[in-house]
């Protein structure tokens, strides 16, 4: 018999804008441990699998992006040890003008396209605004 291990996390609005369908969490989601002195990074910021394992904000450095690896589904404050951060890996269906990426990310295209290779269905789904 498997065990399964459960935790509970607050995702709050933001999460309904980015993430429009899973699969199933059970495989769409996964654990990962975010780099120490990442930075405040928001719901939805595209993420890179750094040589040690561990994850960190893709960036871009003179004209060469970084792999796109995941998407963070919560918030992840500043902090000086590693941390245990949930994300996306595959099996979904992402908005694309809810993503958010580091400010050195000129090529979004490409990245977009490497979360598309993984298995991360991503869709530009505009904002209705309700008429007053």
């Amino acid at each position: 018999m498997s065990k399964v291990h459960s935790r509970t996390y607050d995702f709050g609005p933001r999460f309904s804008e980015l993430v429009l369908h899973e699969i199933d969490p059970r495989y769409s989601r996964e654990e990962v441990t975010l780099a120490a002195s990442s930075g405040n990074l928001e719901v939805g910021t595209v993420l890179t699998r750094n040589a040690d394992g561990n994850y960190s904000a893709l960036k871009e450095a003179d004209g060469t992006l970084g792999d796109a690896k995941a998407v963070l589904i919560q918030t992840a404050p500043n902090a000086d040890a590693p941390q245990q951060v949930l994300v996306l890996r595959g099996y979904s269906i992402i908005n694309k003008n809810r993503l958010c990426f580091d400010a050195s990310v000129v090529k979004k295209d490409e990245a977009v396209q490497a979360l598309h290779d993984l298995g991360l269905v991503i869709k530009a789904i505009e904002e209705v605004q309700d008429e007053a």
